[in-house]
């Protein structure tokens, strides 16, 4: 599978800077490494190209005081500018009290409008209620989960089986044979079935008729029946690989009242016929990444108010697109498709049993 590349760069671990073009250069899997590429990577979520995006800066407030701030974000609209000073931590334990009190004094020195913290370990208690009533908000970056990238996941590998049947051989257990016509010498039996027609050829007369009018309606549904089976137990062929084989269904229909069926001008009785339903499948793999085209995809967490964003960048695209996800819904799991499933599609319609000549199907029994 061919993988797209994110972007040109000279050194893996330093990213280059451009005045004209976005702070963030690099796959952030190349620079989010510790905590100074943590902050390039939340500066660069923070550009769309209406707002000012500054990384590492120190501002003095109206005390006299300097302030080191990690991300500034300046909202110019004519003659107003709002300022978002946003921490940034990539620490192995959470965030303390501390530092959130520590962004809200830095927020009434440089009159700024709004205080984010940004981190991926999560926030102590203390902190996340003293954010809330300072009006702070508190994101943790995470990985999406299999959920929040839609199951089965990131990564979709999957079997499909198309189906098809076939009759591949019939033999009716005939007890009785009327002639319409007395003076009539029966030499050789023909039954003419057209399967997949609307009505058929060849009438039924007994009180079959009631729920099938001819025999190849009758045929129809039990062939299905097989083909349903094969359905219900999916298996995977020759370990995944793209082929195509074909599989029988031995059926066995006992009439306890028997068939009657008028093939031309002579009427049978049927109390047996035993089928072998032949399945064609083409199996092939489904294997998609979502991530493709894609520089990153992660989720940010709103610890105030329990919204996650799934955050990403397509390579085409120089910014990144932030998109609020439904909130998580145990009971849509349960049916969920996992990778490794086997999906079964059915074509309609017969293919020619010929296919099968010579062939050793395997055989499904029905249970």
């Amino acid at each position: 599978m061919a993988i797209c590349p994110f972007v040109k760069f000279v050194n893996p671990f330093v990213p280059e800077y451009s005045k004209t073009t976005s702070i963030f250069k690099l796959n952030p899997k190349d620079i989010v490494k510790d905590w100074n590429g943590f902050e390039k990577f939340v500066a660069h979520l923070h550009e769309d190209g209406e707002v000012k995006v500054s990384h590492d800066q120190t501002l003095t407030g109206r005390s006299g005081a300097t302030r080191q701030i990690d991300v500034v974000v300046e909202h110019t609209k004519g003659p107003y500018k709002y300022l978002t000073l946003i921490e940034c931590k990539y620490w192995k334990e959470s965030v303390k009290r501390e530092q959130i009190d520590v962004l809200h004094a830095s927020m009434l020195d440089l009159n700024a409008s709004k205080g984010v913290f940004f981190t991926t370990k999560g926030f102590q208690r203390g902190a996340l209620k003293y954010a809330e009533s300072k009006g702070i908000t508190l994101y943790k970056v995470r990985e999406l989960t299999d959920q929040e990238w839609g199951h089965p996941g990131k990564i979709i590998d999957l079997y499909l089986h198309v189906l098809q049947p076939t009759l591949k051989s019939i033999n009716p257990n005939i007890i009785r044979v009327s002639p319409t016509n007395s003076s009539h010498v029966t030499k050789a039996i023909d039954i003419p079935i057209s399967l997949g027609a609307d009505k058929g050829t060849c009438p039924i007369f007994s009180k079959h008729n009631k729920k099938y009018e001819t025999l190849e309606n009758l045929l129809d549904h039990y062939i299905l029946e097989g083909l349903a089976l094969a359905i219900k137990k999916p298996f995977l062929i020759n370990g995944g690989e793209e082929c195509t084989r074909y599989l029988v269904i031995p059926v066995n229909l006992h009439f306890e009242d028997p068939l009657i069926i008028k093939p031309h001008d002579i009427y049978l009785m049927i109390d047996q016929i035993t089928l072998e339903v032949g399945v064609k499948v083409i199996q092939s793999r489904i294997y998609i990444d979502r991530s493709t085209n894609m520089k990153y995809a992660l989720a940010v967490y709103d610890c105030i108010t329990k919204q996650t964003f799934a955050v990403s960048e397509h390579t085409t695209n120089p910014y990144a697109s932030w998109s609020l996800l439904a909130p998580n819904d145990d009971k849509t799991d349960t049916k969920a498709v996992t990778n490794g499933s086997v999906i079964s599609v059915t074509v309609k319609g017969y293919f020619p049993p010929e296919e099968m000549s010579g062939l050793l199907p395997t055989q499904l029994q029905i249970n």
